[in-house]
């Protein structure tokens, strides 16, 4: 049951960072990156500098791209999940990243021709910054920070008139901490599936609340990366099936 209630509390703070980033227009300064950072690193080895360096590098690029590209780019999680499964291939990996890298190329050239908001370099810097948290979360050991810390600085930027800010951060501990607690609850699998769940759910709010624009390739995008984790993983399976 605890560990029913931590993905619950995963799947809407995730919708919750995501709608903070909206009603905020994307407008997160970097100092945001405080709040994790005062829980992660006292504590935190190598997996933990790298997590908070590829949080930074995502934030540095939300100012500059359209916000249904910055939720999109996390759809690429699963994938990664199914490439360098022990079960899976070489032939399978290079196919499905062939597909994945096609997408966001085809979304970078859109960029590139002004028919779609943000920079394609910012666009490769997010699923590089993806990646990154991906490579970070597999060698993730458990901490235990001070709780307090990251809510008083976000009680600073609060009073420092960054609310959404002091959310996103909130945000991101919050959904680090029920993440964390998930595996040492040795429900590990758990985590897999929540690569696909937390991409997928926090895009399809974004996608069904009126106040915000997806445009027609970025969810074309997502679709299609999504299909390709979906073909992945059923690639995966169907052996252990007929056998």
């Amino acid at each position: 049951m605890y560990a029913a209630l931590l993905v619950l509390v995963s799947v809407f703070v995730s919708i919750l960072g995501v709608f903070s980033l909206g009603v905020g227009e994307a407008d997160i300064p970097l100092l945001v990156l405080v709040i994790p950072a005062v829980w992660l690193l006292p504590q935190g080895r190598v997996a933990a500098w790298l997590m908070l360096a590829a949080l930074g590098l995502y934030g540095s690029t939300l100012n500059i791209q359209p916000l249904a590209v910055s939720v999109s780019v996390w759809m690429l999680l699963p994938v990664l999940f199914v490439v360098f499964s022990k079960k899976s291939n070489w032939q399978l990996g290079l196919l499905m990243m062939v597909i994945v890298f096609a997408m966001y190329g085809g979304l970078m050239a859109l960029q590139r021709d002004g028919k779609l908001g943000g920079e394609p370099m910012q666009t490769a810097w997010q699923v590089l910054s993806v990646m990154g948290v991906w490579f970070a979360a597999r060698s993730w050991r458990p901490i235990s920070g001070n709780p307090w810390f990251p809510a008083a600085v976000a009680l600073l930027l609060w009073v420092a008139g960054s609310a959404h800010a002091a959310l996103v951060g909130l945000c991101v501990v919050g959904l680090i901490a029920a993440l964390q607690g998930i595996s040492q609850q040795k429900h590990t699998d758990w985590i897999e599936r929540l690569a696909w769940i937390l991409p997928s759910v926090s895009f399809a709010a974004l996608v069904v609340t009126p106040r915000f624009v997806v445009p027609n390739s970025v969810l074309v995008c997502w679709l299609l990366v999504l299909c390709s984790a979906w073909l992945g993983e059923y690639l995966l399976e169907e052996p252990e099936e007929d056998f």
